[in-house]
């Protein structure tokens, strides 16, 4: 396994990524692929210690980047920088660097947005799309934060997406930093019924943090694993809370009009979501079946966080392994 960093040309973005090159197998005409995982918020590389260490044991090939704002990478303050457009296109130019061809490309929470972008613009690009808990993101559709609490208030009883404002706003970083502790055992609680309470509604998680309130921790993460965690995001929060700025702000709305992209996915795809709870919105499975033109798996783990890959890390790995071999290259 080794960390390598790249940049893009014409940019003075600097990506570290993990690289891992797939494994010659016995009775094989050639290399098993590459998998590409984009992680979410708040997140690196790191969160997909699980899987590389799985699929490489199976001969995969593996390319996990910090994205941009995160981790080992540039963190710009120009908000044009975090476009979906140009963030898809600097990933390709890290698969164009490694010479690889096709991946089969993973993504969780704000990465399943990248990962939607990846293969509106790049399908050739892609063997397979993997979106864990979160579904591909239709392109050209104005993202109004208010009007999503109101449908959410409607069809749930509840604002789900009222954290959004917050991540969104000016200072939040600084906030997030401040009151590292108490966030992460928000973001990463024992029961995710929680997060009805004191992530979702509008104002909830600055109260939260403002308190600096504990909850008890989800019993996946280790004392390791929370040290290594804080390490890689306190004083990074604000650059990655730019990916929320981008979705409010409506910054890839012009190149997804003028792109006039079609909703649908070409290439298979699968997603794993955890199990169905209130949290959930309605029409998840269907939204997905909608816009697949190719083969499409779901999958449901037997857990009931966010956190697919950490919670249901043995389920998570073994829907993974067996998905990618289904796959034709």
């Amino acid at each position: 396994m080794t960390t390598k960093t790249h940049t893009p040309q014409n940019t003075q973005h600097t990506y570290t990524y993990t690289h891992h090159p797939p494994s010659p197998q016995e009775n094989r005409n050639k290399p098993k692929p590459t998998i590409l995982f984009l992680h979410g918020f708040p997140s690196t590389s790191y969160d997909w210690r699980h899987q590389i260490t799985y699929l490489s044991s199976l001969g995969y090939g593996v390319i996990a980047p910090d994205l941009l704002g995160y981790g080992g990478t540039s963190k710009p303050t120009d908000l044009a920088a975090y476009k979906t457009k140009s963030m898809a296109a600097e990933i390709i130019t890290i698969l164009d660097a490694e010479e690889i061809e096709k991946v089969h490309a993973v993504g969780h929470d704000t990465g399943c947005t990248l990962l939607s972008r990846l293969a509106d613009y790049f399908p050739e690009r892609l063997l397979s799309c993997v979106f864990l808990d979160v579904p591909y993101m239709r392109p050209g559709e104005r993202f109004d934060l208010d009007i999503v609490n109101k449908v959410t208030r409607d069809i749930l009883g509840f604002e789900r997406f009222g954290y959004v404002g917050f991540f969104a706003g000016e200072g939040s970083g600084v906030l997030l930093d401040r009151f590292a502790d108490s966030f992460f055992t928000l973001f990463y609680p024992h029961s995710p019924s929680l997060w009805k309470s004191h992530l979702c509604p509008a104002g909830a998680i600055e109260k939260w943090l403002l308190s600096d309130r504990r909850a008890p921790l989800a019993p996946y993460i280790t004392e390791e694993e929370f040290k290594t965690h804080q390490k890689l995001l306190v004083g990074n929060h604000d650059s990655a809370l730019n990916w929320y700025r981008a979705l409010v702000s409506n910054i890839n709305l012009e190149d997804e009009e003028e792109a006039q992209i079609t909703p649908s996915l070409s290439m298979p795809a699968l997603l794993i979501c955890p199990k169905k709870l209130e949290l959930e919105m309605p029409g998840l499975e269907e939204g997905m079946r909608a816009v697949c033109v190719g083969d499409l798996v779901i999958k449901r783990v037997s857990t009931e966080g966010h956190w697919v890959q950490l919670e249901a890390r043995e389920e998570v790995n073994q829907i993974l392994g067996e998905f990618f071999e289904r796959v034709r290259v």
